[in-house]
């Protein structure tokens, strides 16, 4: 929108939250996927015409891939390996690449890339939260992966950072000492039932179809592989989380 432009007058940082997480029925993945990189790659061009001096783009640890040859933990130099099958992660590594050459275009902005994993707390996505403290918790039987959770107050630390500060570069936001998705359900006295992974995609499928859970099929690889990043990058620049 050209308004756009207009916001972005006299602007010195330019934090870009903005992203299509959940899909709908009846959205086909490729259009979220289009629209995310598209509308990402339109702010940040017209930040650099405005002169904005620095970017901070939430990006995100699904970027990474949810692989079970994952390391742990995944450090800022391991690769980005976005999932053929998950929009979401390959819209994030797709605007990642993009910065690449953006930095090389303008030298002068400086572009950190903020990378958190599952954001909790009291004003965190109600979908995302809803998922964790329901009283029973479907996995897939013969995975019980690590998870990892960042505290939203945490975040808006590490936003706060890199506003601060210079922060050039790939930041992993994610709290320390993960839990398996079992002890996270120990924890509050939850029900846990497992299920074979064509059985949890199917329900999970089903209740997404009914309108009874935001979550696509496609995010059923979040219930079997690790996805642990370090957080020592972003702990050495000054956050405590």
């Amino acid at each position: 929108d050209s308004i756009l432009e207009e916001l972005l007058q006299g602007a010195e940082v330019l934090v870009h939250l903005a992203f299509v997480l959940m899909r709908l029925p009846g959205v086909r993945p490729e259009e979220i996927e289009k629209q995310n990189v598209r509308d990402a790659r339109a702010v940040f061009e017209a930040a650099a015409r405005q002169g904005v001096r620095k970017i901070i783009f939430t990006s995100s640890v699904v970027a990474y891939g949810l692989h079970p040859d994952n390391p742990v933990p995944l450090t800022e130099e391991s690769p980005l390996r976005p999932n053929e099958g998950l929009y979401y992660g390959r819209a994030k590594a797709a605007i990642e690449r993009y910065l690449d050459e953006f930095e090389k275009e303008h030298p002068a902005i400086v572009v950190a890339r903020l990378r958190p994993c599952t954001v909790v707390g009291l004003r965190a996505d109600p979908a995302q939260m809803a998922s964790l403290v329901n009283p029973t918790s479907i996995l897939v039987r013969g995975a019980n992966p690590l998870y990892q959770l960042v505290y939203e107050d945490d975040v808006a630390q590490a936003l706060y950072l890199a506003i601060r500060k210079d922060l050039p570069g790939a930041y992993n936001v994610a709290g320390d000492a993960p839990l398996t998705l079992r002890e996270l359900a120990e924890l509050r006295n939850g029900r846990v039932i497992t299920l074979p992974h064509f059985a949890v995609r199917a329900l999970m499928g089903a209740l997404w179809r009914m309108g009874r859970s935001p979550f696509a099929p496609e995010w059923t690889d979040l219930l079997r592989y690790p996805l642990i990043v370090s957080n020592e990058k972003l702990k050495r620049a000054g956050w405590v989380p």
